[in-house]
């Protein structure tokens, strides 16, 4: 028996009110952004960070600085806005030149690294077979984890900042990720001493990217990654893209670091430390800083391809973002859409086909800044077809991403949006029960690219637009349901040839016994 349309829409409503999942608290966990001691001590950051979603606040630079700062009126308001605010506060610290203080040279230079000409300096770190001197690093770590306990029991003692490592006869047989484990394993054992939930980072940055291989990280090491030598000019999924201060290395480079390093380092425990709001990398740590590049369409991708890969927690640097730089700069806009991005940012990591029993690993990405909203599809689909045709129609019969966008529960009317992976978009209007007007035009900037493996597909919309659709709810919400139409081929029972087999995947099953995504069940709330 053919269910009526009424029928079909209350059994619809039915099965979505009933399979409605439960509140979406959005992808990051730590959504954060990490300033030096004169941003903080100038400019009320705890209210910038609470108004814009941003949960955590990492001080910097040094150990010495940061305890000094807390020791004033201007640190002690801090500490306590934060805890009104409900912000995390955590240290990114470059610790090692007073973890090992460098007048113990004259003591014994041994504890000190070895330069490529084999001479002991007390330049910079150490040398990680000296057991004194890893007695010494790891007391003192303990001492400043007393006195800079982190509300996320996250710990940030790095090694010197950008600076070579020991090349002694015993340490020249480890990497200097390797010399870096080799010391933050030893630290995290005395640390726990006072603070049993301790975790340490392992920062991976400049030099010290390739991952520890003859080294393991004991339980409680976490991977920190901070690309400082990419471009930010386009995306990391960009791989061609170099670095422009003259370093050879690509946006890919760092992708391969990234994967490389989530071999041995758990990838929900790990930090990504980006530079998209670094004013003072971008003025060459020179004052007075420049205005930042901002690039919300970078932060936005790049925020997609770190959740690819199963990160849920990253911070910005935000350092020369002081009281002079916001006189000469006054907006704040960077910051407003970098918070907008992190609150509304969601990541799905699946689609089904409910109707074959068939998973699909297919990864989609939504995010706002507050004035476009973006989706990004991951496809993986080893057996591609696109059909290039003169009308948009072509588009079904071919492999596809599909974006359904409803103005109400009941799709009284709604929109979609089918975007194959050459960037061509379907687009109609439709009203429930699949009353399509596909001479309607939508407004959408869509790109599909080939990638290993499958496809990817991009689509951004103006927040404006969509407003002007009556797309966005009173309280912020838009309906949404996201799909993927796997084409296969010519359907062997088509009777003359020209339809094409497709097996449907979607994120919310309808319950239908037949695929059908023009129902309320596929649909549900994003919060932006």
């Amino acid at each position: 028996m053919r269910l009526g349309p009424l029928t079909l829409l209350l059994c619809a409503l039915l099965a979505a009110a009933c399979s409605r999942p439960a509140k979406d608290e959005g992808w990051w966990q730590m959504r954060g952004i990490v300033l030096s001691t004169k941003e903080l001590a100038e400019v009320d950051w705890p209210a910038i960070a609470a108004g814009n979603g941003i949960n955590t606040i990492g001080t910097h630079i040094t150990p010495s600085e940061v305890l000094g700062f807390l020791e004033t009126e201007e640190g002690r308001a801090f500490t306590a806005a934060c805890r009104k605010q409900g912000i995390t506060v955590e240290h990114q610290l470059h610790a090692m030149g007073e973890l090992l203080p460098r007048e113990l040279f004259s003591e014994d230079p041994e504890m000190f690294r070895m330069d490529s000409s084999g001479v002991r300096t007390a330049d910079c770190n150490c040398c990680v077979h000296s057991e004194k001197a890893l007695s010494i690093i790891a007391t003192n770590a303990a001492r400043l984890a007393k006195q800079l306990r982190p509300g996320n029991h996250r710990y940030y003692f790095w090694l010197d900042d950008n600076a070579p490592v020991c090349c002694c006869p015993l340490c020249r047989e480890f990497s200097p990720s390797e010399q870096a484990l080799i010391v933050e394993n030893r630290m995290l054992r005395e640390i726990r001493k006072v603070d049993s939930k301790a975790r340490l980072a392992h920062l991976a940055y400049s030099h010290f990217m390739d991952p520890p291989v003859k080294v393991q990280p004991e339980e409680g090491i976490f991977l920190e990654f901070a690309p400082i030598y990419r471009s930010w000019d386009v995306p990391l999924v960009v791989e061609d893209a170099l670095c422009p201060r003259g370093y050879p290395v690509s946006n890919g480079d760092n992708l391969r670091w990234l994967e490389a390093n989530l071999q041995v380092f758990d990838a929900e425990d790990a930090v990504v430390l980006e530079y998209w709001l670094d004013a003072s990398l971008f003025s060459r740590w020179k004052r007075p800083a420049a205005e930042l590049p901002w690039r919300a369409d970078v932060c936005r991708s790049d925020m997609a391809t770190y959740a690819r890969y199963g990160i849920r927690n990253v911070t910005s640097f935000a350092v020369y973002m002081d009281a002079e730089y916001f006189e000469r700069f006054p907006s704040k806009a960077p910051v407003e859409e970098y918070g907008a991005m992190l609150r509304s940012f969601r990541h799905f990591r699946g689609l089904s086909d409910p109707w074959d029993g068939l998973e699909d690993e297919t990864q989609v990405s939504v995010c706002s800044d507050g004035s476009e909203l973006s989706f990004c599809f991951e496809v993986p689909d080893s057996t591609l077809v696109v059909t290039d045709g003169p009308s948009e129609r072509s588009v079904d019969f071919s492999d596809r991403a599909e974006i359904f966008l409803s103005c109400d529960p009941a799709m009284a009317r709604y929109y979609g949006f089918e975007i194959d992976l050459s960037g061509k978009v379907m687009d109609y209007a439709c009203a429930f029960y699949r009353q399509f007007d596909y001479s309607w035009t939508g407004d959408v900037k869509a790109v599909g690219q080939l990638v290993d493996g499958g496809y990817r597909v991009v689509a951004t919309f103006d927040m404006d637009y969509l407003r002007s659709l009556g797309l966005v709810q009173p309280d912020g919400a838009i309906l949404m349901g996201l799909f993927r139409a796997d084409a296969l081929g010519p359907d062997p029972i088509s009777p003359d040839g020209t339809a094409t087999e497709i097996r449907w995947y979607t994120l919310r099953d309808p319950h239908t016994p037949e695929p059908d995504f023009h129902i309320p069940a596929t649909f549900f709330p994003y919060q932006l």
